[in-house]
């Protein structure tokens, strides 16, 4: 296995029926008093050098358990600055070290905020990655597939609240669950419509590939998809150099034979791929020969 990536579980075209979600305080982060300090550090560090960031909150993946076909995730929520300070620090190694000593968990004092992603496949075979910018926060010029987060704030509106509630605020315990499921499958095809500029009628909807984690950012979870798109790869061209509301986070589109997909590990391309992408591709193959057949994972 590639050193920057780690597989969580493969689950070879899961569909949202198939998928459910456990919200809880319990499965946020650990609160480690001797590094909150550190994470303000790191915070008022980063925002020195870039004032527009902002700290929203987002959805953390505890963890996960698969049985007869149904997906369970564990999700608390977590917020960017946390991230920042605690998958990012410099002492990440130590904190990995005291959640292990302290709760079983390596990962229980990280923020480990949940992210997508998705192998999109056009109707003539390719599949799409994108060249991150220089100007982006993490894996800058690097090939990624289309990704992001499912955001808290879309439940928040949902529910009539103030959509920048800090995340102390937020009603956890108000959020449906099954609504959960739903903004995390609906985030991956906004992702896939802004980065990509394909409109969401010429995407299927997604299904379920596993979950990797990067271990360049101390094991950060994604959450990564399959989606077929209704449209050639010379109208996916087309779309991109035209632009969409998130043009600006990549500068190139590569498209991508499925056949050479299978065997992208090989590719010179795979040593300028970010590691949310190698996760991505891993579990493709993992699954390809289940989503080639329709074998979709039901209960």
């Amino acid at each position: 296995m590639d050193p920057d990536i780690c597989l969580w579980f493969t689950s070879p075209g899961t569909p949202k029926s198939s998928v459910r979600v456990v919200l809880g305080v319990h499965h946020n982060r650990k609160v480690l008093d001797s590094h909150e300090k550190n994470i303000e550090l790191i915070w008022a560090r980063r925002r020195e050098k870039n004032p527009r960031l902002f700290n929203g909150s987002k959805f953390r993946l505890h963890s996960s358990d698969v049985q007869n076909g149904t997906v369970t995730l564990n999700m608390g929520l977590t917020c960017y600055k946390d991230y920042l300070g605690t998958n990012w620090a410099p002492d990440a190694k130590t904190l990995h070290h005291l959640g292990k000593r302290d709760f079983d968990n390596s990962q229980a004092y990280l923020s480990d905020p949940a992210g997508v992603g998705a192998m999109v496949q056009t109707s003539d075979g390719y599949v799409i990655f994108i060249r991150r910018s220089d100007k982006v926060g993490e894996a800058p010029g690097l090939w990624d597939v289309p990704g992001g987060h499912p955001e808290p704030q879309e439940l928040l509106i949902l529910l009539g609240k103030d959509k920048n509630l800090e995340i102390h605020d937020i009603p956890m315990d108000e959020f449906p669950h099954d609504a959960v499921v739903e903004e995390i499958y609906d985030s991956i095809i906004r992702e896939i419509r802004d980065e990509v500029n394909i409109p969401v009628e010429s995407l299927s909807e997604p299904l379920l590939l596993g979950v990797a984690g990067n271990n360049t950012s101390a094991g950060r979870p994604s959450i990564e998809f399959y989606v077929k798109c209704s449209l050639s790869s010379n109208e996916v061209k087309a779309l991109y150099s035209a632009g969409g509301p998130e043009a600006e986070e990549s500068t190139s589109m590569a498209l991508v034979h499925l056949k050479d997909v299978l065997t992208f590990d090989s590719n010179p391309m795979w040593n300028e791929m970010a590691p949310s992408a190698k996760g991505c591709v891993k579990l493709f193959q993992a699954s390809r020969k289940i989503l080639e057949k329709g074998e979709y994972s039901t209960p």
